[in-house]
C-alpha cells in the first residue's frame, strides 16, 4: 500500500484526526453534521437512477448520521493517526472540501493531482463538496477542468445543487416559483431541475444583501 505525502495529505487527514479525538456525541459539529448527513443519505439513496457513487456516499452519510443520532462514543479514546495507508485502505469514499483543500482562489494547491490520482488508482470514490452557491455543478466542473483536474459532474455536491435537490425531494409543485436570495449557481441548478424562480443576484443588490458572505446565500 502506498502512502500519501505532502501538504494535501495533511489537509485531507487533519480534520479526520481532529474529529476522531473528540467525543462524537458531544462534538460542537454534531448539530450541523447530523442533518447534513441525514439529508445526503435521503437524497442519494433513493431512486433507480442513482449511480453507484451516489449510493456509496448515501451509505456513508447514513452511517455517520446514525453515529451522531445514537450518541456513539466512537471517538473518546481514539489516538492520533499514525498510518495514513491503513486509513485509506479502510475507507471507500473520500469527501473533499474545495476552497482551501483543492484550490485557493484560482490556484490549485500543490499535491492535489497526485493525491486524487492515487486514490482513484486504489478504486476509491471521490466527492467534492462546497457551500459556495455562486456556481452550479457544471460551472464547478469547468473550474476543475481549468485547473487540470478531470472531475465528473456527479462527483460534485455544491450547496446550489443541494437546494434544487431538496426541492425535488419534497416534490415542490412545478407550477409554483422559488424566490432566490442567492447567486446564479442556484438559478442554474433550479433550471436544470425544471423549477421556476424569481430573484437571484439582481435581488441581492436591490435588497442590500450583496455584501453577505456566500455561505449565507442559499
Amino acid at each position: 500500500m502506498q502512502t500519501i505525502k505532502g501538504a494535501s495529505a495533511h489537509l485531507a487527514l487533519a480534520p479526520t484526526r481532529k474529529f476522531l479525538q473528540s467525543d462524537a456525541g458531544s462534538h460542537p459539529s454534531h448539530s450541523i453534521l447530523f442533518p447534513i448527513c441525514k439529508r445526503v443519505s435521503l437524497l442519494w439513496s433513493s431512486g433507480n437512477r442513482r449511480s453507484k457513487m451516489q449510493q456509496g456516499v448515501a451509505k456513508t452519510a447514513a452511517a455517520a448520521a446514525s453515529t451522531f443520532e445514537n450518541g456513539s462514543d466512537v471517538g473518546k479514546n481514539a489516538s492520533y493517526l499514525t498510518d495514513p495507508a491503513e486509513l485509506i485502505k479502510s475507507v471507500e469514499t473520500f469527501i473533499f472540501d474545495c476552497d482551501g483543500v483543492i484550490w485557493k482562489g484560482d490556484t490549485l494547491i500543490d499535491g492535489v493531482p497526485k493525491t486524487l490520482e492515487l486514490l482513484r488508482s486504489l478504486g476509491k470514490r471521490l466527492v467534492f463538496v462546497t457551500n459556495n452557491s455562486t456556481k452550479s455543478r457544471k460551472q464547478y466542473g469547468k473550474k476543475f477542468e481549468t485547473l487540470g483536474l478531470t472531475i465528473s459532474e456527479e462527483e460534485i455536491f455544491a450547496s446550489s445543487f443541494a437546494a434544487a435537490a431538496y426541492l425535488k425531494s419534497i416534490q415542490f409543485p412545478l407550477e409554483k416559483k422559488v424566490y432566490v436570495i442567492g447567486e446564479v449557481g442556484i438559478q442554474k441548478e433550479l433550471e436544470q431541475a425544471g423549477i421556476s424562480y424569481l430573484g437571484g443576484p439582481v435581488c441581492l443588490k436591490k435588497c442590500g444583501f450583496s455584501d453577505l458572505p456566500t455561505a449565507f446565500m442559499l
